[in-house]
């Protein structure tokens, strides 16, 4: 992990949304790959904060907006047990997805997560809490998620919570 930056608690950032650091390409990855018409970006704040933001549409079949990023090697987190971030939302559930390959087609291990609406919240996700799925489905027999080998990140919005979404946060660490 050489470009990663220690945040205030002293852990390596995973991501970063400050301007001296070394920002991710987020991509889109809505539901238009099965003909819906929602969509989402995640943009770094003039303030240092990542915001995704977006709107959920059920037409045509749609339901969930999502962002990627692929790192720009993969990280090995073992020495870490998951995932910290502050984040600020509107009442939705959100999801971080892992993957250990930089494939959108590959299985990716999601975490929920539903911060705060009035104040920052501490948002601990254990990697061992991590579910496999598959285009939204729970994959019972995948192999476990490999701590050791991340190569891309995710956040969504699904489970067709429908209408604009807006979520604030701040560094992702690593936990100890």
């Amino acid at each position: 992990m050489n470009d990663t930056h220690s945040t205030s608690h002293g852990n390596p950032a995973l991501v970063t949304f400050n301007r001296q650091g070394k920002p991710l390409e987020w991509r889109s990855l809505g539901d238009q790959v099965m003909g819906g018409q929602s969509d989402g970006q995640l943009v770094n704040s003039a303030e240092g904060v990542g915001l995704f933001h977006g709107t959920v549409r059920l037409d045509n079949g749609g339901g969930f907006a999502s962002v990627k990023a692929d790192l720009p090697e993969p990280v090995d987190a073992s020495q870490w047990t998951g995932i910290e971030l502050l984040a600020q939302g509107d009442g939705k559930t959100y999801k971080i997805g892992l993957r250990n390959s930089t494939d959108r087609r590959s299985i990716v291990y999601q975490h929920a997560f539903t911060p705060d609406t009035e104040d920052w919240s501490r948002i601990r996700l254990p990697f061992d809490e991590f579910i496999p799925t598959w285009r939204g489905k729970t994959v019972t027999d995948a192999e476990p998620l490999d701590i050791s080998h991340l190569a891309s990140l995710s956040l969504f919005v699904s489970g067709r919570q429908v209408g604009e979404f807006h979520l604030k946060m701040q560094d992702w660490s690593l936990m100890p």
